[in-house]
């Protein structure tokens, strides 16, 4: 792998800064619009959850190119990965462990304990 130079690694993160940056701003708008029940603020809630959805799939992709430029590819690999599980799979993965699922078990997490405490 050719050295980079922080810029250049600056660079290539960018289009996820941006993305980062419409996301956040499109979350503010949903959490106003969360409790709508006017028709029109309902639609206009409707259509800023899609294009959430897109941002965050779009925020995955750009997220991903940019690892691989970096040469992060494992880390490429995983958010291509989870892209890959079908949307119908996660929505039984949050309804079977609300709020979401846990990657990893909390007992691998604690410390052992040692046979001598």
């Amino acid at each position: 792998m050719d050295e980079m130079t922080d810029g250049e690694i600056a660079a290539g993160f960018r289009a996820v800064q941006e993305l980062v940056q419409e996301w956040d701003r499109l979350g503010e708008v949903l959490v106003q619009l969360e409790d709508a029940t006017d028709p029109e603020a309902v639609a206009e809630r409707d259509a800023a959850e899609e294009r959430f959805a897109a941002l965050t799939e779009a925020l995955c992709r750009s997220t991903a190119k940019a690892l691989k430029e970096i040469g992060l590819w494992h880390g490429a690999a995983m958010i291509d990965a989870a892209l890959a599980i079908p949307n119908e799979v996660w929505e039984d993965l949050v309804e079977q462990y609300p709020p979401y699922p846990q990657a990893v078990p909390d007992l691998e997490l604690r410390p052992r304990r040692s046979w001598r405490a």
